[in-house]
């Protein structure tokens, strides 16, 4: 990989950093290093072993020995996850994104080599996390680039919904109560709170009257397919929704990093732009095309 070789001193030093992540503070300059290597990966191998990394818990050595046994025989491998281990959280979303276009250009072979590695990655503790869901369905998102017409409009207004219309709109939000609003330091999430006052703040939207219920795998793609057939004026009305509400059930100034993770994978997977405040939690980054 030009331009990102590392010397003898990197290589002693990247397996302390596979027992290290998600300890200690943020190193500013090493960060900013990381995102200047990670920014010139581009092959095949390259792209594999870093989006993997960047899905990786923090702490699930099930997780970390399968991306082991995903990246073996790259030479590279356990120097590319010290970058990732690198970043903070307001970067490492942003930088997934930004891989998984240069994944889209790839061979369908290699897109679909890739995809098959990650649902190993997210299951090798016997369950995927719902955040894993969310970055699953992204990435089949981007490498899938559904076509307008599949997000045609069938109405004006959030307040000209259909009754299927708004069971998605519950069945999705019931999802996101599991991420939304999640406090890390606490580790405490204020789910069916936060469910009551995202569905409140939407117009013609009953909340009361729509039990939160956790979607399945299936039930969960079938109410996304749904959001995302709705208008391009409805779309980010939702995203302000959740994003009001979870600031009203979060500490003051303190969108928990998994709750801003579930919120902007939610706004991409809706196409829909991302509010400002919500914009304001991440580190924004523009690649060039290698």
């Amino acid at each position: 990989m030009p331009g990102t070789a590392p010397g003898p001193a990197t290589r002693t030093a990247a397996p302390a950093a596979l027992d290290a992540y998600g300890r200690g503070h943020a190193d500013p300059q090493a960060e900013k290093v990381a995102l200047d290597h990670l920014s010139r990966v581009h092959g095949a191998r390259e792209l594999h072993a870093v989006v993997l990394a960047l899905i990786l818990p923090a702490d699930s050595s099930p997780a970390l020995q399968r991306w082991q046994g995903e990246t073996t025989g790259h030479a590279q491998a356990a120097w590319l996850l010290q970058q990732v281990r690198s970043l903070t959280p307001r970067t490492r979303l942003p930088c997934y994104e930004q891989l998984l276009i240069r994944v889209a250009r790839l061979a369908p072979t290699q897109q679909l080599s890739l995809l098959r590695a990650t649902r190993r990655v997210m299951n090798a503790s016997g369950k995927a996390r719902p955040l894993d869901r969310l970055h699953w369905l992204a990435m089949r998102h981007q490498l899938d680039a559904p076509a307008p017409a599949v997000l045609a409009s069938r109405s004006r207004g959030i307040d000209e919904l259909a009754p299927a219309d708004l069971q998605a709109i519950a069945a999705y939000t019931a999802f996101l109560s599991r991420l939304v609003p999640l406090d890390e330091a606490e580790n405490s999430v204020a789910g069916p709170d936060w469910y009551a006052s995202a569905l409140a703040s939407m117009p013609s939207v009953d909340g009361p009257a729509l039990t939160r219920q956790v979607p399945d795998s299936d039930a969960l793609v079938h109410a996304l397919r749904c959001l995302q057939a709705l208008s391009w004026m409805q779309r980010p009305v939702l995203l302000r929704g959740w994003l009001s509400a979870a600031q009203q059930h979060s500490r003051p100034g303190r969108l928990g990093d998994s709750a801003a993770d579930a919120l902007r994978l939610s706004a991409t997977l809706l196409d829909s732009p991302l509010p400002p405040p919500l914009a304001a939690h991440f580190s924004e980054m523009i690649w060039s095309r290698p």
